[in-house]
């Protein structure tokens, strides 16, 4: 496509003498107003119109005007953020001056005119067609082996605990406004109302994250329904604040949610690092991008000290990642797969990086261990590779890695991020069919009810021998009732939403030696293209009984896109797309809208700062702002 740069641009561009140029502001303070005038309406026309070039061109400005000083470009940006009057200014600068920064890094040091500036802006925007996968074949240190045994089973089972996306506020406010004009509601602001519009319940709020008694509460009601041998925890333990997350403040959230797990724990905890456990959040510097986040490993290996042993806490300092063997025979690698995460900036100064810190090189070496050694594997991660949420090129590789080590070696993965209850399905090379289905991503639910969701959590029913699971049983409280609970001095109703062998082997039959596995669940996504009911179980599990969903009727467009993205294991298959736009209302503000925003984002507060999915059935819950 080609792109026409502003005049202004081409002048920058062309020698670095054109900032001394008659035409430049002669005062600090004249510049920086200048800085706004040349970006704000690049920036306007990339946002509304999601035109790559538009978009290109805005992030070449950018670059070019970075030169000239770094702290005005900033300023222009988070001065052009609070005049649409999109976010609160204290978001619009918080954001700014805690991710900008890497950003406009990474966006100097990009190739902008060759490739890289599309790649940006489809990865983060959705405003270039997505680039192709160029990240080419992996090569594993041995053969796949020809003669693999059958899995066999012992019909022992074990329980495991599944907790993802605690995200703990510990400022919540009971009573506090519940539905605010921030990313983050139930809290104190300064504007926050003397009467709120809606308050919030000493448990919880659809618009917030969990109180601390919340969580408390959960870890209670799991020995009532479960006899847990060891948990696992897929990421993300502080709040969604994420214009005001620093160093200091997710250090001090991750200890105490760390110690409150402990003491409501009597299993070991197995845990994975999330995007929000950076401070700023999803942040996570590479060796080749530069940068420092050795205090965040050296304080989880500190927090997570408390359950693995001391080869795999000096692992997580090095990597942010480790291995450990629960079991004779068994063994659990937990990835820190922020290196594939679209929101992670510093990923964009070296895009042909396609392995990051070595993590995927990292991964194989321990799964060319465990098979040498017959061992089984669960892979435990935040960012499913299945998300769009997930670099393609690395996401391509990993599936790679899946169809060399799966099913022998690769027994389960399990990851979080999305807050929603879902799955990914993973096929051999060919058809994606229920013969060539060879491994499921369990992606778990959210404890937080951020955003219109019940609190909830899963156990596992594990064989310990092939370590499959037989059976996953998802438990919710019914949050729309904690008025109720106030009022009357009761507890939240945590209860079995449903069982999955259950629920979907009444549309797919399963023998009672069998595990809940790849091909089953193929199977179970074409129940749910054929049988109305089963999708609309499905969709009604996917928001975790909480009825707030946008409609998704079995056979639309959003059934086949859900079904779609059930079969896709790496990102590039998925058939969610990103989009992103701006519209004028009435009184002439420029405002964030998409489909999915006007129809469960009223203020459309939220998407100027996330990327969003086009229709309101899939909404993106977690990451950069008010999504996951």
């Amino acid at each position: 496509m080609k792109i026409g740069f502003p005049t202004v641009i081409l002048s920058l561009v062309a020698a670095s003498a054109v900032y001394a140029a008659p035409t430049m502001p002669a005062t600090d303070l004249e510049k920086r107003g200048w800085v706004m005038d040349q970006l704000r309406p690049l920036f306007e026309k990339a946002i509304k119109t999601l035109e790559c070039g538009a978009c290109v061109s805005a992030l070449v400005a950018a670059k070019d005007l970075a030169y000239l000083n770094r702290n005005w470009v900033l300023d222009a940006v988070s001065g052009i953020c609070t005049e649409f009057k999109v976010m609160p200014k204290d978001v619009c600068q918080g954001l700014v001056y805690s991710q900008g920064p890497v950003l406009l890094e990474s966006v100097m040091q990009a190739s902008l005119l060759s490739g890289d500036g599309k790649n940006i802006c489809f990865q983060v925007l959705g405003a270039c067609p997505a680039p192709g996968i160029t990240s080419g074949t992996l090569s594993f240190p041995k053969a796949r082996p020809s003669n693999i045994a059958n899995i066999t089973h012992s019909g022992q089972y074990a329980d495991v605990l599944h907790l993802s996306d605690w995200h703990v506020d510990p400022e919540y406010v009971t009573g506090g406004e519940g539905d605010c004009n921030r990313p983050l509601c139930c809290r104190k602001y300064a504007d926050s109302p003397l009467v709120p519009k809606r308050a919030a319940s000493s448990w919880g709020d659809f618009k917030c994250d969990s109180p601390v008694k919340l969580g408390q509460d959960l870890l209670k009601h799991v020995p009532k329904v479960a006899n847990v041998s060891f948990t696992i925890l897929t990421g993300d333990v502080p709040p969604h604040d994420v214009w005001l997350q620093n160093k200091d403040t997710v250090v001090v959230v991750e200890e105490m949610a760390y110690s409150t797990m402990k003491s409501g724990l009597s299993s070991k905890v197995y845990p994975t690092v999330g995007n929000h456990e950076a401070g700023p959040t999803n942040l996570f510097p590479t060796e080749a991008s530069g940068g420092n986040i050795q205090w965040l490993y050296d304080s989880l290996a500190d927090d997570w000290s408390r359950w693995l042993p001391s080869d795999a806490v000096n692992s997580v300092k090095h990597y942010g990642a480790y291995t450990v063997s629960p079991a004779p025979g068994f063994r659990i690698i937990s990835l820190n797969n922020n290196f594939c995460y679209t929101l992670n900036f510093y990923l964009y100064a070296k895009t042909k990086d396609y392995d990051p810190n070595g993590e995927l090189k990292w991964l194989i070496s321990q799964l060319q261990a465990a098979e040498d050694a017959g061992e089984r594997v669960w892979i435990i991660g935040h960012v499913g590779p299945s998300q769009t949420d997930c670099l393609q090129n690395w996401s391509a590789l990993y599936y790679q890695v899946v169809q060399r080590y799966s099913p022998h070696v690769i027994a389960e993965q399990f990851f979080g991020h999305t807050h929603y209850d879902e799955f990914a399905l993973y096929y051999g090379p060919g058809a994606k069919s229920t013969q060539n289905a060879i491994s499921t991503a369990w992606i778990g639910p959210s404890v937080t009810p951020y955003t219109d969701l019940n609190p909830g959590y899963r156990v596992y029913k594990v064989d310990t021998k092939s370590w499959n699971v037989f059976d996953s049983q998802t438990y919710v409280a019914d949050l729309s009732q904690a008025a109720t609970w106030d009022a009357t001095g009761a507890t939240p109703n945590w209860h079995l939403e449903y069982s999955a062998r259950q629920a979907y082997g009444a549309y797919v039959p399963i023998a009672d030696n069998a595990p809940l596995s790849a091909a089953w669940w193929h199977d179970v996504t074409k129940a749910f293209e054929k049988t109305p009911a089963a999708f609309t179980q499905y969709w009604n599990h996917r928001g975790k009984s909480a009825n707030r969903l946008p409609a998704c009727a079995p056979g639309s467009a959003c059934a086949a896109e859900m079904i779609c993205n059930l079969r896709a294991g790496k990102s590039s298959d998925a058939c969610s797309k990103i989009s992103f736009s701006l519209k004028k209302r009435e009184d002439g503000v420029l405002e964030a809208k998409t489909m999915e925003v006007e129809a469960e984002d009223p203020s459309g507060l939220h998407s100027l700062y996330k990327r969003a999915e086009p229709q309101p059935w899939n909404k993106k819950l977690c990451g950069l702002g008010s999504q996951i």
